[in-house]
């Protein structure tokens, strides 16, 4: 449990101003779509693994073993689009009443700055439920993952950018 003790960064990035992106460069590259699908797939699929340790030894160390064996990997058990991955608990620092806590977790190999992409379907969950929601950024995970939150709605802690849009007749 060592590494899940050190695994919590708590100093979350700052959003930055709102930067103007330098002019588009189109670049012709030969792409794997199904092998880069499969690789994130299995890494987002670590990562969640890898909250849901995290999340049972908190509140395991908090003294709530109970809530510990309560924690749902949700999307796993229940499915895609619900809005968040995980199903956990917070506890009030004085009281330890507990409330549900819903965690969309985004991992990357890469380091802690890395961009990452959100659907529509997460943010405006993470808008509807601020007050029970946060995004755990797992980093560095193939070297010594670890994470950092951010709690509430996703806008208010990174600046969001449209990637990808939806054609229909």
């Amino acid at each position: 449990h060592s590494n899940l003790e050190d695994a919590y960064d708590d100093k979350a990035p700052e959003k930055a101003p709102k930067v103007s992106r330098p002019e588009r460069e189109f670049l012709a590259r030969i792409q794997n779509f199904s092998k880069r699908e499969a690789d994130n797939r299995s890494l987002g699929e670590a990562g969640e693994t890898f909250v849901l340790q995290c999340e049972k030894f908190r509140l395991e160390k908090s003294g709530r073993s109970d809530l510990a064996k309560e924690v749902e990997w949700s999307s796993k058990d229940r499915g895609d689009g619900l809005g968040y991955d995980i199903r956990s608990f917070t506890l009030e620092a004085n009281t330890k009443k507990e409330s549900e806590l819903f965690i969309e977790v985004k991992t990357t190999n890469r380091g802690k700055y890395q961009a990452f992409y959100v659907s529509e379907n997460e943010l405006e969950f993470s808008r509807k439920f601020a007050e029970n929601f946060a995004l755990y950024r797992v980093y560095e995970m193939r070297k010594q993952a670890r994470y950092f939150q951010l709690n509430g709605a996703i806008d208010q802690h990174v600046n969001l950018e449209p990637t990808t849009y939806r054609g229909s007749f």
